[in-house]
């Protein structure tokens, strides 16, 4: 009403006089929030009351009211602008409202035409009058989230769901439901149900409804449409609840265990009210109808509180006149309705009803703790705290294996020292962390595994840990023990930075004698052998080593002898460990030049013993191409594996030289060149004039001159003793000599 009163008054006089007036009425009147309440109630209310209702549009208001149906606030959406929306006021087809499925916008589908406008609205095509789709926040900030030219064309626009501000739904009468997303083009989710009337999300599932039985499937009633909340088209649209034949459900409400129904059905005559379904797999089954409060009046839209013992109802009704929004505490088919308010404004109806949305926080103050210390062999548990709007969503980035990179408490293997990333993001904004972590090396443990005679005394020794904890209690790294059986004994440890080993378990034999045994090796000339000694406690090598293990590299085949004693035994025992040496092959390679000149296409490689591998620079199997590794020296090796697996390796150096036609002197009468050898001044005379280069054995350009006919002199004695190439140049014609430079 008060709303109503502003426009009135704004419209007859435009005087501060009058608008403080106005104000000041309000102040008496009572006033009411800025911004919806959560939990409240929001009801589309069609037409403002200034002027009859018209095919051609009319204004919305969304009136929110608490509970208990006080009005708490209101929000008219524009008529004139780029973001007017309007409704046609005498069609009981549309108005169908929702609440996002994030619970933060109040969603609603229209047609983008300002006011005042002489066209019926459904009569002219999407791409004349552009369909749209609103919402409003939390704050009660409205805004023209999407628009759209192709669908519904020629047709009506009814209902809209939305997952949050930026993926939204439209459904309507002659294209099925559209997928408006947050941009200006459309695309139909499907069109084999066409006839619609509410879309609404529940549970992560994308729902319709339909009053007529026309399309696929033939059924009345609420369907569903693909998995979850599709957003391509032709998908397929499957009968959740049959409402049945001459039923003409609108909005419909699931709790969230998807187990009741609330269906609103707009007859005004026998089975109109608001029925509740209940599944029991695998049907849904029509418990009852639950009544408006009026006789033989229907319902357009519903909700319902299931927190409490007993879902409270809530309903808008289909009298044609002073329509209403009404409670009822469902405790069966006797419940009764209460009116909480009722649209009794000449020229105004109510029609969609949702819950009121609540106010999106953008996340922030992103925080994240571990368990510590971090180490490498022990997986790390996540902690996230956020401040803002559930839900969130999470995504972790990083190295390692995460339990799931969506979730806020992950677990993380191999996890590696780094950065790790944390992005949180809910409807209205995005926050980031950081996690800078230092991995620490887990520790490796070792202990021996000592036998002894029955009565010995037998020496555990650790080692690889900084702090031990041993099955028996003892802390030490070393300890004695005495067992009359063989026994088992567990090894944990920890490293300086508390990061624990993986436990490991050695066992003290109790054998009668002595029994000491080694292992023998074959190795290749040059390699190493591990002989390791067990079955007793005390050893001696023949090189006088005392370990029970001993790296050795002989030349040749040796024998190395072992001598052991096993505490409490009276004999000691001894043991030949034989390492065998195998000679590695005798390799060449096998070339018909090492000094090639760049001309050369390729040159045969031979290795022998054959079927060993050829490598290097400008080598391809068994071929070198001076080309492909141009000048220069090029070492190539030949690697051969015998069949004692030794292997052994020779190299060779291909020299590349750009030759430039040395043997192919065309015209020796056409210059002299001497002295040469020189000490570095050489004396040229032609007959024509010349273009003179000069490399060295490198293929590297260091002289390049353009001499007239005569006499002239060209100087080396800045370069190095060795072989230079002259070239000549003239009028197509190419002569070459070589020069060398050397010491007087």
């Amino acid at each position: 009403m008060k709303m109503v009163f502003l426009n009135l008054f704004q419209k007859i006089c435009h005087t501060r006089l009058i608008k403080i007036l106005f104000a000041v009425l309000l102040m008496i009147s009572g006033s009411v929030s800025a911004q919806f309440t959560q939990g409240n109630l929001v009801v589309l209310q069609i037409g403002d009351g200034t002027s009859a209702m018209a095919a051609t549009g009319n204004a919305l208001l969304f009136k929110e009211y608490s509970t208990v149906g006080a009005p708490t606030f209101s929000l008219g959406i524009p008529i004139t602008g780029t973001n007017a929306l309007v409704l046609r006021g005498n069609a009981s087809s549309e108005g169908y409202i929702s609440l996002s499925s994030d619970g933060y916008q109040v969603v609603f589908g229209a047609y983008a035409k300002a006011l005042p406008n002489l066209t019926t609205l459904n009569s002219v095509a999407a791409s004349t009058i552009n369909r749209g789709i609103g919402v409003i926040s939390g704050s009660g900030i409205y805004s023209l989230a999407a628009l759209a030219a192709s669908p519904f064309a020629n047709g009506d626009i009814r209902g809209a769901a939305a997952t949050n501000s930026l993926n939204l739904w439209s459904a309507g009468s002659s294209q099925g439901l559209a997928y408006f997303g947050n941009s200006a083009s459309a695309g139909t989710v499907e069109n084999a149900k066409s006839n619609l009337r509410a879309t609404h999300i529940f549970n992560n599932q994308l729902y319709i409804s339909s009053q007529v039985s026309t399309g696929t499937p033939t059924d009345i009633g609420v369907y569903s449409v693909g998995s979850g909340t599709p957003l391509t088209s032709s998908q397929t649209v499957s009968t959740v609840i049959n409402t049945g034949s001459g039923s003409q459900p609108g909005q419909f409400y699931f709790n969230p265990s998807n187990t009741i129904c609330y269906v609103a059905d707009a007859r005004n005559s026998s089975g109109g009210g608001i029925q509740k379904w209940v599944y029991s797999s695998p049907t849904w089954t029509l418990a009852y109808t639950l009544p408006t409060g009026t006789t033989l009046i229907g319902a357009f839209g519903v909700v319902a509180d299931f927190s409490g013992p007993n879902p409270i109802v809530y309903a808008t009704t289909t009298e044609a006149n002073n329509n209403r929004l009404v409670a009822i505490n469902d405790l069966g088919a006797a419940s009764t309705a209460t009116t909480l308010a009722t649209a009794t404004v000449a020229n105004t109806i109510f029609r969609g009803l949702c819950f009121s949305p609540g106010i999106c926080i953008a996340p922030s103050s992103v925080t994240c703790t571990y368990n510590s210390p971090a180490c490498s062999n022990q997986p790390l548990s996540f902690t996230t705290t956020v401040l803002g709007s559930s839900p969130f969503n999470y995504h972790w980035f990083g190295q390692g294996v995460f339990s799931s990179t969506a979730v806020a408490n992950p677990t993380l293997n191999n996890a590696a020292s780094g950065f790790y990333t944390l992005n949180v993001s809910n409807s209205c904004g995005t926050s980031s962390t950081v996690i800078s972590l230092n991995v620490f090396p887990s520790p490796t443990i070792q202990v021996n595994a000592p036998s002894i005679c029955a009565g010995g005394i037998a020496t555990l020794v650790a080692s690889g840990a900084v702090t031990y904890t041993w099955s028996t209690g003892n802390t030490s790294s070393s300890f004695t023990v005495s067992p009359i059986s063989n026994t088992s004994y567990t090894l944990s440890g920890t490293s300086a930075n508390a990061c624990a080993a993986n436990p490991i378990t050695t066992t003290v034999s109790i054998t009668t004698s002595v029994n000491v045994s080694v292992n023998s090796a074959t190795i290749c000339a040059g390699a190493s052998a591990v002989l390791n000694a067990s079955g007793a406690s005390t050893y001696t090598w023949s090189n006088s080593s005392t370990s029970s293990s001993i790296v050795v590299s002989p030349t040749s085949s040796t024998n190395y002898t072992v001598m052991a004693n096993a505490s409490g035994c009276p004999n000691v025992g001894s043991a030949i460990a034989n390492v065998i040496v195998n000679p590695l092959p005798v390799v060449s390679i096998v070339v018909s030049q090492t000094l090639i000149c760049s001309q050369i296409l390729s040159v045969p490689l031979t290795g022998l013993p054959s079927g060993g591998i050829f490598s290097g620079n400008g080598v391809s199997g068994t071929t070198f191409t001076p080309q492909v590794a141009g000048f220069g020296d090029h070492t190539i090796s030949y690697t051969y594996t015998d069949v004692n697996l030794c292997s052994n390796t020779v190299t060779k150096v291909l020299r590349v030289w750009p030759c430039h036609g040395l043997n192919e002197i065309t015209n020796a009468q056409s210059f002299k060149v001497y002295p040469n050898p020189s000490s570095g001044v050489f004396e040229l005379e032609i007959l024509s004039e010349q273009n003179i280069t000069v490399y060295n054995t490198l293929g590297q350009l260091i002289l390049e001159k353009k001499y007239p006919s005569g006499k002239h002199q060209m100087d080396l004695t800045a370069f190095e003793n060795g072989i230079y190439f002259l070239k000549l140049e003239s009028l197509g014609t190419t002569s070459s000599i070589k020069l060398l430079k050397a010491a007087n």
